[in-house]
């Protein structure tokens, strides 16, 4: 079950094809996690290697040692993170990481200065390299646009079941959580909102100086049974006296027709432009059932991972077709991510980017507790 899945080992072919096809020239070799993980979280990695027909090799010393293991695809809990990207890049493999990068600034710069310190190639997960996004990045700068004054960026999902939330006290926001990880629910701020800020800080290319955030818990009980944001909007100053704001948060499965709102707003000296990721595209109506809500799995009962939502027999939203001739999933990063190894260049979404990602989210974690605008860079406490 891909839900619990940690660390990918993968080989590099080397009878390496055209660019475009680099993706095609990786073979998984084993999955792997820390040696003492719980006998739950074992068992799942045991079931997701017995899904790709390779095998578990349950210590991350030994996987490590594995004859022809090129990189290493990490998706640890968020609190253990650092110490597993530290160790991988300590042992001279290339690192895809999931996102966000950490759950605190010093496990983000542990794993700055590791991969620094070994020279290997790393890339965080992100949707830069989506043609939105893409089409967002070549706008600016442009005469129809002009010089920039502000950008919008928004994410939420549509997944899990809405209107379950019961409380309608305010939310109580703590200013350092100490936990990511829970079965049942993501602080979506944190997971979601990384999309948004990364987005934000690759278009224009500009540091983030000031911080004003708030959480909130409007649709899942599970949210708000695990103290986690279901929902949550930033605004940013940036360098140069530009201005951004994000939106980000899941709100289930039946609010939108598709995954879930995903644009860019710009704005600028000569007019605004919105990119969505979502068109251009047509609208089809056949006698096909409308979507359904899916079963809750015990496991994920958010729907967060594919494999849980085959397990929950999950139906396909084929209302919205779209046009958009993008890779399936998350194809393009990761075959962009195999040409930054090949051809020796720094991916865009490197880990010292990644980790100012981590900076800003944090910082919006205490403005929203303490209801004040933050400064970056993040005092710690």
């Amino acid at each position: 079950m891909a839900l619990y899945s940690c660390l990918a080992g993968v080989r590099i072919r080397r009878d390496t094809p055209p660019p475009s096809m680099l993706i095609l020239s990786c073979e998984l070799i084993a999955i792997t996690d820390e040696h003492d993980v719980s006998a739950s979280r074992a068992e799942a990695n045991q079931l997701l290697a017995d899904d790709y027909n390779i095998p578990y090799v349950a210590d991350l010393d030994q996987a490590l040692k594995l004859p022809g293991v090129d990189i290493v695809s990490a998706c640890p809990d968020v609190e253990r993170r650092g110490r597993v990207a530290v160790q991988c890049a300590d042992s001279g493999k290339c690192l895809y990481l999931d996102k966000p990068l950490a759950g605190t600034n010093e496990d983000a710069r542990a794993i700055v200065e590791a991969v620094d310190r070994n020279g290997v190639t790393a890339q965080m997960f992100s949707q830069v390299h989506s043609s939105f996004a893409q089409a967002a990045r070549a706008a600016i700068g442009s005469a129809r646009i002009g010089e920039l004054k502000a950008i919008h960026v928004e994410c939420i999902f549509a997944k899990g079941p809405p209107g379950t939330a019961k409380s309608l006290a305010p939310r109580i926001e703590r200013a350092r959580p100490d936990r990511f990880t829970f079965v049942e629910a993501k602080r979506e701020m944190f997971d979601i909102g990384v999309y948004t800020v990364a987005l934000v800080r690759w278009l224009t290319g500009r540091k983030i100086s000031t911080v004003d955030a708030v959480t909130s818990n409007f649709f899942f009980q599970e949210h708000d049974q695990a103290g986690v944001e279901d929902f949550g909007i930033m605004i940013f100053d940036l360098e140069g006296g530009v201005s951004a704001t994000i939106a980000a948060g899941r709100f289930g499965w039946t609010s939108h027709p598709a995954g879930g709102p995903l644009w860019i707003v710009l704005v600028g000296a000569n007019g605004t432009f919105t990119f969505d990721a979502r068109n251009p595209k047509f609208e089809r109506h056949t006698d096909e059932a409308p979507f359904a809500m899916p079963k809750r799995h015990s496991l994920d009962p958010m729907g967060m991972w594919a494999s849980t939502q085959r397990e929950s027999n999950v139906m396909r939203k084929n209302r919205w077709q779209s046009f958009d001739q993008d890779p399936p999933g998350q194809l393009a990063d990761v075959s962009a991510f195999i040409d930054c190894i090949e051809n020796d260049v720094e991916p865009e979404m490197n880990v010292r980017l990644a980790a100012s990602l981590t900076e800003v989210i944090l910082a919006g974690y205490e403005s929203a507790a303490n209801d004040y605008s933050v400064k970056l860079p993040l005092v710690e406490h």
